[in-house]
């Protein structure tokens, strides 16, 4: 894959427009602008435009595809005088540095072909390394512990959109019902927090669901043999049988003899964008034990976007007897959800966003965090929770660093 660049338009596209100051000025979110303005082709026809289009818009520069320009700056220009502003900041809107940004077309950023002596016309897209937090950090904001360090010591503390609160009865369904699911999602999404939701649920309801959760650390290793051993030495104090098919015979009666008590089963695989070819098709084997008409065992794997490539059924052929019976759920970026989240991790803290933030600071995390790649149409969104983490705390050191009393736009667009 090719390295993929900050989204910027010009030479100057790390300056925003002068539409971002306004609205702030006039205090007027960007919610009410961006209802005004919705995609008038593709797929999304008639839908508003995503938090981050707008954000990426005001502060990169990233024009929308599907939304001609001159129409963004009439429906733009309509909104400001409804709400009072003059027409000399209407005339200044689209400026930046003092210029006119005649490069504001509707296209995504495009590099011309660099020659031999041209030098890159953008800097790399480079995601926030982990720091620590600096004591004179926590002194200047007065917090008396870390607010993402330990974050999660119960229920309550565990964030869920609504995607992920969908995601969380998939998960906990397929554990009380024998069913199958991979979640997918990137390094830091959130992933394991879901996961240990899951293990804490089921043992928190006292419910009748067993755990089976293969310790072996390196998932290439993973075989059907070692889930075996997993499921008897879980279910029974019998020690595992030689042989592959004396095992499944054995963990046949194990689980059958506890589902007919009334308990049920579910195997919880991490790390599942290692396990091999051969031990996902082994996967619906364990899947389709059935004692009657009740299936035996559910299965939970989660996995990285890696995951999602091998279950692409037209590039892995042969696993699509697996692929057709799993459900597959990803774990989305926070975009709209950012500031909800941030609410519930620095009210942990006994801090309000705004003793933290400044109010374009949100809009500037987005914007940071968002990426086109190169030559395409396609924006990614970097907002999960780890990446949101590492950008706060380095804007946070360097804030008390330059004497700055919060979190400003300006000072995430440095970081």
């Amino acid at each position: 894959m090719p390295r993929m660049g900050r989204p910027v338009t010009s030479s100057r596209s790390a300056a925003p427009y002068k539409l971002r100051a306004i609205l702030l000025r006039h205090k007027l979110e960007h919610g009410l602008l961006r209802a005004r303005l919705r995609f008038s082709s593709g797929k999304r026809s008639g839908q508003e435009i995503a938090p981050a289009t707008l954000s990426t818009l005001l502060t990169r520069r990233v024009w929308p595809v599907t939304i001609e320009a001159d129409e963004i700056k009439r429906v733009t220009a309509e909104f400001l005088r409804a709400h009072g502003v003059p027409e000399e900041e209407i005339e200044q809107a689209w400026i930046i540095d003092g210029v006119v940004d005649d490069q504001a077309r509707p296209s995504s950023p495009r590099r011309a072909r660099p020659n031999a002596n041209s030098e890159p016309s953008e800097p790399p897209f480079l995601l926030p390394e982990s720091e620590m937090l600096s004591p004179a950090t926590r002194e200047h904001f007065g917090l008396a512990r870390h607010p993402f360090m330990d974050d999660v010591q119960g229920p309550q503390d565990v964030y869920l959109s609504k995607d992920q609160r969908y995601i969380r009865e998939s998960m906990h369904y397929a554990a009380k019902n024998s069913g199958l699911i991979a979640v997918i999602g990137e390094s830091g999404s959130g992933k394991s927090t879901l996961r240990r939701d899951l293990v804490e649920r089921i043992r928190r309801d006292n419910e009748k669901i067993t755990m089976i959760q293969p310790q072996t650390v390196d998932k290439t290793q993973l075989t059907a043999a070692h889930i075996c051993d997993a499921i008897i030495n879980d279910l029974s104090k019998e020690a595992p049988k030689v042989s592959l098919e004396l095992k499944a015979r054995q963990i046949q009666r194990i689980l059958t003899e506890s589902a007919r008590v009334g308990n049920n089963h579910v195997l919880i695989i991490e790390e599942a964008h290692d396990l091999t070819n051969a031990t996902l098709k082994y996967l619906k084997r364990f899947w389709e034990m059935e004692d009657g008409y009740k299936k035996l065992i559910g299965i939970v794997i989660v996995g990285q976007p890696e995951l999602s490539d091998r279950l692409n059924e037209q590039r892995n052929p042969d696993l699509r007897e697996f692929i057709r019976r799993c459900e597959v759920a990803t774990l989305k970026s926070l975009n709209g959800n950012l500031e909800e989240y941030l609410t519930l991790k620095f009210k942990r803290v006994g801090k309000r966003l705004d003793e933290i933030f400044e109010k374009d600071a949100f809009d500037a995390i987005r914007a940071r965090l968002t990426r086109v790649r190169p030559n395409t149409q396609h924006v990614e969104s970097h907002l999960y929770p780890l990446v949101v983490q590492n950008l706060i705390v380095k804007a946070m050191n360097q804030a008390v660093e330059l004497g700055l009393a919060k979190i400003s736009g300006e000072l995430v667009g440095r970081v």
